[in-house]
């Protein structure tokens, strides 16, 4: 199983309404389809933020949070060596052969996650909305159970470490967006991750991002900013916390 990037996040909540609002109105997202109890939201890259309404979707595994869907080069292989390895598949695959396809999974820790079979992915095309937000860049996850989840970062994935210590381990897919676990309880941790993963925007400019969103009274969690650029977590009216960078952007 080879990952290559980060495509899709998914998230399951009762305040639909209020989510949908967020992200079309606070990101300015695009929304590329939307029916009742549901919506998405186009990414630049072709990647896909979808919203789900707890009160009458079908996802009931949803329960550990965003659901973080990480694109791979052969998809019936990578399914097959998930069982294999001992993540617990959830649901049958969905989507059709030679289009887009997904598999949910319960993945380190035991959240769920998710992996993307997506042949006509289109090319890049323009930053979305005033937070210019060009991609989903980043997942990072707090966990106990930190070993377990930098071997499926380097085993699994097969994604490149490009820092590890005792308590944190950061590793990048060929698409440039990077995976990070942190050891929950260490000096690493963000007590505020406790929502289930963390997905991550990329944008151009993270300090003019920030100002968008204390614009639209969002609540921001944490910021930190260096040579190497800056983020910022954030809460969503789902309940959960996400980011912004601009540090993996031209780096």
């Amino acid at each position: 199983m080879e990952a290559r990037g980060l495509v899709w996040v998914g998230t399951r909540t009762p305040s639909f309404e209020a989510t949908r609002d967020f992200f079309e109105s606070a990101l300015g997202l695009p929304v590329g389809n939307e029916r009742p109890h549901f919506v998405r939201f186009d990414l630049p890259d072709g990647g896909s933020v979808e919203v789900f309404d707890a009160r009458s979707d079908p996802y009931t595994h949803f329960t550990t949070g965003p659901v973080v869907g990480i694109q791979v080069w052969d998809f019936d292989r990578a399914r097959a060596e998930l069982a294999s390895s001992g993540y617990a598949l959830l649901g049958e695959a969905g989507g059709s052969p030679g289009d887009y396809r997904w598999q949910h999974f319960r993945g380190p820790d035991g959240v769920v996650l998710e992996i993307v079979d997506y042949p006509r992915r289109p090319s890049p095309g323009v930053p979305a909305g005033p937070l210019q937000i060009t991609r989903l860049a980043f997942l990072g996850i707090a966990t106990s159970r930190f070993e377990e989840t930098a071997r499926f970062y380097r085993d699994v994935l097969h994604a490149k470490t490009v820092e590890e210590e005792e308590n944190v381990i950061e590793c990048r897919l060929p698409d440039g967006s990077a995976v990070e676990a942190f050891r929950r309880g260490s000096e690493m941790d963000h007590p505020h991750l406790r929502t289930g993963p963390l997905p991550g925007f990329g944008v151009r400019d993270s300090r003019a991002a920030i100002g968008v969103l204390r614009a639209h009274g969002v609540p921001i969690l944490q910021t930190r900013e260096g040579t190497w650029g800056g983020w910022a977590h954030f809460r969503a009216p789902d309940g959960c916390v996400y980011e912004i960078t601009d540090r993996l952007e031209g780096r």
